[in-house]
């Protein structure tokens, strides 16, 4: 057992998690096979396996940047209610591409206002696909696409570009919760044993890959009696300039859902290029001496467009986030009347 995941284990045994936190919990398709068509995912129903299985490689220098809540809530969850992404999902998705195909169309991140959970991963960055050109040793990637595609791309880029992956999944899950948690974990569990298949195959100084959901922030505050686990990603999860250079890091490439860019050599300055909560961190890394480059997940091609410090940052404030007493994000929002929550 990874030493750090015992010492969170450690200390979230001493917390009493509230009923009501644990209640309905749930995730996908327990009669829902795996990617690879078997119940293997069943094996990775345990908080510490999935945690293994999509977490980096041990003694690297990205271990402590791999989020622990989402994994420790799967322990938690009602082992009847647990499972892969549901079939008809899964199918719902070839169906939407193979239509795609036939209007000789493919499916783009560009005109969208916000990601959302049905975005639709093109055929040239899904599992199978050979992998961008600059994904190699020396080059960190943050992937940062909504709900399931950043899994499923994941899943890609681990499997065909020998990357290895840490997880920024930085909530809890519940049946109220503002972002839909429980369908990241399903997806999870779909890949985890062709993750694993792949491991053996990953070098130690195999690129790292930052695996964020792009729907993190959320669109709004959370109301009375709803779970707000809305989330972001901070010092905890971000490395310093420092620690990418000591570990041979020189390039960073954001992998994300969309763009602005009036042609591929155009600077990445569009309002969603990239997330709010990112900027000051590739600011900081500009200024330590990293390039910085974004790729829009529709480019085929995934041509590395320079990223330019906006002149005028997005104002984004971490007041409005919740953090849990277990760790991570999510806590009940109390009634007007109330001035507890939990978590």
């Amino acid at each position: 057992m990874w030493q750090r995941w015992s010492r969170i284990l450690e200390s979230l045994g001493r917390l009493r998690i509230p009923i009501r936190l644990v209640k309905g919990r749930t995730a996908g398709d327990p009669n829902a096979p795996d990617a690879l068509g078997g119940r293997d995912w069943s094996g990775f129903a345990r908080s510490e396996a999935l945690f293994r299985a999509w977490g980096p490689l041990e003694g690297t220098p990205w271990e402590p940047y791999h989020a622990i809540p989402l994994f420790a809530s799967v322990d938690w969850m009602d082992r009847r209610r647990v499972g892969p992404t549901p079939e008809a999902v899964v199918e719902a998705d070839r169906a939407r591409l193979e239509a795609a195909d036939r209007a000789g169309s493919a499916p783009s991140g560009r005109g969208m206002a916000r990601p959302d959970a049905a975005f639709l991963l093109p055929r040239h960055a899904r599992p199978g696909a050979p992998p961008p050109p600059w994904l190699e040793p020396g080059t960190l990637c943050v992937l940062d696409l909504p709900g399931r595609a950043a899994v499923e791309a994941a899943a890609w880029l681990v499997t065909d570009g020998e990357a290895q992956p840490v997880c920024t999944f930085d909530h809890w899950p519940h049946p109220k919760a503002l972002l839909p948690a429980d369908v990241i974990v399903a997806e999870l569990l779909r890949w985890a044993s062709t993750l694993t298949a792949a491991r053996g195959r990953l070098a130690a100084d195999a690129p790292p890959l930052w695996i964020c959901d792009a729907m993190r922030l959320g669109t709004r505050k959370g109301r009375p009696g709803e779970f707000d686990n809305r989330y972001y990603l901070d010092d905890s999860i971000l490395p310093t300039p420092r620690v990418l250079r000591d570990a041979g890091i020189f390039r960073v490439v954001y992998l994300g859902w969309a763009g602005d860019e009036d042609g591929p050599d155009a600077p990445a300055q569009g309002s969603q290029v990239p997330l709010a909560d990112l900027v000051e961190w590739f600011t900081e890394l500009l200024t330590g001496g990293l390039e910085i480059h974004h790729v829009p997940v529709w480019d085929p091609e995934f041509r590395l467009r320079p990223f330019q410090a906006p002149a005028r940052r997005p104002r984004f404030s971490p007041k409005d986030y919740r953090r849990s007493a277990a760790g991570g994000f999510g806590t009940e929002v109390p009634q007007p009347s109330s001035s507890g929550s939990s978590g």
